[in-house]
Formats: C-alpha cells, structure tokens, sequence
C-alpha cells in the first residue's frame, strides 16, 4: 500500500483550481519517486539488466556512453518497463541489428519487430535522488541509442465530485440511464438477452478503490498493483465502479451495466507510476470482448491534464490491447486543451491508439449546485474543462453524476454507505461510455457468439450517438463527439450478420 504525502495538491470547485485543470477534491501528493523512461531506437542493438545497458562485441559505441551517462548519478534501479525478462531483452539486441535506421513496426513484424520488441525497448531508471531524473532525461535524450527520455508523468484521477445515514435509493437521480437525448438509454436496452454485461469483464485502472461498500458486487479483485492510501483516491474509484456494476436493489445506485464482472488495476507498480505497466498487466488477464477503462491524466507540455496516450509507452501499451481484442476506453482529461495543436504533432494525442477516447459533456441538468447555482453550458456541448480534439471520440456526461463514494449525498462514520450526486469530469464521462461497451458486447456475444472487435464497437457508437451541441464559447469543431444512444447502437448491431 502507498502511502500519501501530507500537502493537498488541490480541491476542485465550479472554477478552475490550478493551471493544469479540473481536479479530484482531497487527491493529495503520493510519496513515489520521479524516474525516467528511456526508449531506444529500434534499431538500436542495446540490451540492459540491473548493472546497466550491454551491446555485443563491435557496439559497445551503443552502450558504453549510456553507462557512462549513468555513471554520473546515484542510480536504485534499472529494469524493463513492461516488466519484460532479461532473456527477452537480450533477444532484442538480434532483431535490432538487422533493421535500418528508424524502421516501420507493422513493415518489419516478419523480421521480429512485434509489440513484445517494441516494449522491450523501454528502459525504467529509478534515480536515488528523484531530483536527478529530469537531468538524466535530458542527457539521455542526446545519446545517439536512444529516441527518447522523459520524466514519467505523475498520473492524477480526472474527475471530482461536490456530506449527509440508513441507505437511501439514488437510481432516480441517475439521468444518464434514462432515452436519448439526455440519457444514454440503458433502461430501453435491458430487456435485451445480454445487455446488461453479461459475460464481460471491465478492468479500471486508477490508484484505489474502496471493494467493501455496500452497492458493489462482493468480490472484486485488484489484478496488479499497490493501491495508494488516500480517501480521494479512493473514493474517486469507488464512484467509476458504481456507475458500471452497482448492485440494482432499493438502496443506492444501479450500474450502466451491472450484470458485467469487475476487476481493478493500480497504476503503482514496484513503487512508481507505471500505467503502461498497469495496462500490459490487465490486458494479459482479458479477453476479446473485455473492457479495459484508464481513468488518470497527467500534465502535458503546456502544463495542462492531458489523456494518457500522450506518452509513447502507454500508446503502446494501448494498441497492444486493442491488438487482443479489447477494448480500452481513456478519459480525454481535464486540461481544456486542444489535442490538435502544433505542440501535440507526432505524439499519440494525433494518433489513433485504436481506444475509444472521451470528454465530458454539459449534462441535461446545466447547472453547478454549489457555490451558488452556476449554468454549465448547453447539453451536450462541450463543458469548459474538457479536453478535445480529432481523437476524441465519445462524450458522457460532465457533470451531476450520481454513483456511489464521496458522501456529498449520504455520508456517515463509514465510506460503505456514501454516495454522491456530483461526480464529475472525464471521469465520469468515461464510466459511462464504458459501461455502454460492455452492454453493446454482451449484446453482441449473446445473439452473434462473439463480441465485436474494438474498432466496430467504437465506429457503432459514434454513428448512431446524439450528435454533441456547440454552445456559449464551445464551438462544435472543439471535438468531443456524440453521446451513446444505446437503442440505436443495439439496432445495428443486431442487424449484422455473424461472421
């Protein structure tokens, strides 16, 4: 378990709280270490272990100024990224040195170059003073071996939510259930064989949840991981799992899809942030037809919250996930950022890693209820944190979620019995979306044998979502995309013939 440092990082309200956007209430700092992610060339013929980075006899020029580099910092650790074995790390070195300079994955696969070659050219070094690492970022980005070395991004949960005991029902206050245009129309669909998740697994991954609270299935189990001690945290996953399986009884919330299974992941993997990790773990325990959910943002260039994909490891991890047939669903983030601009060029906000990416839309409901009764926007537009662009696909809403965790709506000495009538952000945009996925592939599963694959399931929705509203100072070009219509979206997926 991780435990937290003492400083608050910030509390979110109707305005912006810092520079970098909208922000979980009580998410506080954790005490884990800055470190770098170094990604050699492809064709790089370098291999590394604990002692350092190694080339066969005649290319020692790869390695040799890398240890030297090193040489000049007190270092606790280097390792695989992924977690990949040294023998598979030592193999890479023979695929390497028979491909030309800055090669094309899908090109050369036939000469090895798959996505286990492609991650294991990701190095982890884990400085003894977290001080040193954006030094020896910057100096290991000037190595002629390496194509890249960044500071690994602290990742942060990208929601937050606005305290009052025997348990209450909140089903009615869950709009998002209800037909199209307002809702995603999960009520209209559940009469369906399948279509409440049967058969599928959501995987979320974030830093802690709270599994004992009472409107969650008995259970779920963390797959990976070191969770981090933190109510906010927590409780920011405990509301993204109430939107997706919270049990449907007289008390508390019903989830979108409620007859799917859950799982969890931490980001925390042998005590730093590693979500390309945390990703590549989930994906190895899921199947076709599986939904894996990355509810974190980090900040970006311009010191703004952007969608994890951003970071050519965890692209990676992603495509290798979507590659299995599973589908991942990303929060967009919380930066107000354009993921079309100059700066984003060649980076994974302008590529497709084949995830389903969502931003968070002005809820039916328009208003903030506290710190006085503030209008959000017009439904369905973009609300003012939310990130946009090409890649994002999907919206939910923003804003006004109820779920279960927080306590702003039925507090108590316990957090089994709190719920919340304010979870918001993109990440309570992202739960929705998701919890429509494992509905639509518990659909597909029961009438045609098999789910769809990633790219189907996300084409589908977009064609047959409400279409998003421009509104005050939000355009419509500020991409965020349709929110599901799940009855129009089981439509077509009923007429098609199995293959």
């Amino acid at each position: 378990m991780v435990k937290r440092k003492g400083k608050s990082v910030s509390r979110a309200t109707s305005k912006k709280p810092n520079g970098a956007g909208y922000l979980s209430p009580g998410i506080n700092d954790v005490d884990l270490p800055d470190y770098v992610i170094a990604e050699l060339k492809y064709e790089s013929p370098v291999a590394f272990s604990a002692s350092g980075f190694q080339a066969p006899r005649g290319f020692e020029s790869h390695s040799d100024p890398l240890n030297e580099l090193l040489g000049n910092f007190d270092i606790a650790s280097i390792d695989s990224h992924f977690g990949i074995k040294p023998n598979a790390i030592k193999n890479r070195v023979a695929v390497a040195s028979g491909l030309p300079p800055a090669p094309s994955p899908d090109k050369f696969v036939k000469k090895g170059m798959d996505t286990r070659f492609v991650q294991s050219g990701f190095v982890q070094i884990v400085p003894k003073n977290s001080a040193d690492a954006n030094k020896i970022a910057k100096e290991l980005s000037k190595a002629d071996s390496i194509w890249k070395a960044i500071v690994a991004p602290r990742p942060v949960p990208c929601g937050n939510s606005g305290s009052s005991i025997a348990s209450r029902l909140f089903e009615p206050s869950q709009g998002y259930l209800c037909s199209a245009p307002n809702g995603v129309g999960a009520y209209d669909i559940w009469n369906q064989p399948g279509a409440k998740g049967d058969g599928i697994t959501i995987c979320d991954i974030e830093g802690n949840w709270n599994l004992d609270h009472e409107d969650l299935p008995k259970g779920i189990k963390l797959i990976g991981g070191s969770v981090i001690d933190e109510v906010g945290w927590r409780n920011h996953g405990t509301a993204v799992l109430g939107e997706m399986v919270s049990v449907p009884n007289d008390i508390g919330t019903v989830g979108i899809s409620h007859k799917a299974s859950a799982v969890v992941q931490s980001t925390v993997i042998n005590g730093v942030f590693n979500t390309a990790g945390a990703i590549s773990n989930a994906a190895s325990k899921l199947g076709p037809g599986d939904v894996l959910l990355i509810e974190l943002q980090a900040t970006g260039p311009n010191n703004k919250y952007v969608a994890m994909q951003y970071w050519s490891d965890i692209f990676s991890a992603i495509v290798a996930a979507t590659a299995k047939g599973i589908t991942v669903v990303e929060a967009a983030g919380n930066g107000d950022e354009n993921f079309d601009l100059p700066v984003f060029n060649n980076t994974g906000l302008q590529k497709d890693s084949g995830a389903i990416v969502v931003g968070a839309g002005v809820p039916p409901s328009n208003y903030f209820g506290y710190p006085g009764y503030q209008p959000i926007g017009t439904p369905r537009s973009r609300i003012w944190f939310s990130n946009y662009g090409k890649i994002v696909n999907l919206q939910g809403w923003g804003y006004h979620v109820s779920s279960t965790g927080y306590g702003d709506a039925q507090g108590g000495t316990t957090e089994n019995n709190w719920y919340t009538l304010t979870f918001s952000g993109t990440s309570s945009a992202s739960p929705i979306v998701t919890g429509c996925v494992a509905c639509l592939q518990g659909l597909s599963k029961k009438k045609h044998g098999t789910p769809l694959p990633p790219s189907k399931i996300r084409q589908v929705l977009m064609q047959t979502g409400t279409p998003q509203q421009p509104g005050p100072n939000v355009p419509i070009t500020q991409q965020i995309g349709p929110q599901p219509d799940l009855p129009r979206a089981a439509a077509a997926i009923l007429k098609m013939k199995p293959k």
